[in-house]
């Protein structure tokens, strides 16, 4: 695959891991993100690179309609199963599995088809999800460590293209479009997931 959809994935893939790299050692079982710690935060974020391989050689079929695969609870209970994965070195860890994804991303047509629990759709249709996953968790774990690490900026426009397409597919695209625009306010607690 070529193109900017897969400069946006390395991009973001990298960011990722750059943020993993600033983790102190010390800091792994510290709050992360909600309830979740560091290291659990890392390793749901690190699903993004591991699902697209697995998606890409097993696919499986997607989840029926209403399943609990996806509430927040099974969401946490996959992140917290991933940490294993990770081993003693999570930095060590995540960079062999984005530079492995990203290599997969570059030698697989965009067209190839990845069988997932949302649905069954080529990797160019699911690949921003990916570019969006590791993106927003990669802010996550810098803003955990307040060093200010800053996401490239393709990384950032395919996340907001994937983030605000989810919200106009919700019925809310208008009134994040008033509020980006200073013509709204979103709620407290408003979220696109």
């Amino acid at each position: 695959m070529e193109g900017p959809l897969v400069v946006a994935f390395s991009a973001a893939s990298r960011f990722f891991a750059e943020a993993v790299g600033l983790v102190p050692a010390p800091a792994w079982t510290q709050s992360g993100l909600g309830n979740w710690s560091l290291v659990e935060l890392v390793a749901h974020a690190n699903r993004a690179h591991t699902t697209l391989e697995e998606y890409l050689l097993r696919p499986r079929s997607p989840e029926p309609a209403g399943s609990s695969y996806f509430s927040d609870e099974a969401v946490a209970g996959r992140g917290r199963e991933a940490v294993a994965a990770l081993g003693t070195d999570p930095f060590r860890a995540v960079t062999a599995v984005s530079e492995r994804a990203i290599a997969m991303v570059e030698r697989t047509p965009a067209n190839a088809t990845v069988g997932s629990p949302a649905g069954t759709m080529t990797l160019g249709a699911y690949l921003p999800s990916r570019i969006a996953e590791l993106t927003i968790h990669g802010l996550d774990v810098a803003a955990a460590l307040g060093p200010g690490l800053a996401a490239p900026p393709l990384a950032l426009v395919e996340s907001l293209r994937f983030v605000t397409g989810r919200l106009v597919k919700k019925g809310d695209g208008q009134a994040v479009l008033l509020a980006l625009t200073g013509r709204g306010q979103l709620p407290p607690g408003f979220s696109a997931y």
